[in-house]
């Protein structure tokens, strides 16, 4: 494993566990994207189970954004500075080695203050 899949690793591993999803389910979601094969070490009902549990999340997460926004809690602002979060974490994943690194604690140190600012509750 090179530095650049261990940092990611790092970033992923805190994103996971901040989530509403499971390292498996996002395992699986994934492997569907990217059009892979399969967990093997998981049997076929419970594979197919999880694959629902991953549809249902992802469903309530897009509901739940668009909740938010409705009742004024995630605004546009809000959605274009996740936007550009997610733009600036895509050119940190492809150019780690170049520009950033052993960033990964200064990065999710900025991100969780980036959400503390967008919480208002």
């Amino acid at each position: 494993m090179t530095n650049n899949n261990n940092v990611n690793n790092l970033l992923l591993n805190k994103f996971i566990e901040n989530s509403s999803f499971t390292k498996r389910q996002i395992q699986i979601i994934y492997k569907i994207y990217n059009r892979e094969e399969r967990l093997k070490d998981i049997s076929s009902g419970a594979y197919y189970r999880e694959v629902k549990q991953c549809k249902d999340k992802i469903r309530k997460l897009y509901y739940s954004i668009i909740l938010l926004n409705l009742i004024g809690v995630l605004n546009s602002e809000q959605l274009t500075t996740l936007n550009s979060l997610i733009h600036k974490l895509d050119m940190l994943k492809d150019n780690h080695n170049m520009h950033h690194k052993n960033a990964s604690e200064p990065v999710i140190h900025i991100i969780e203050k980036l959400l503390d600012k967008m919480i208002l509750l």
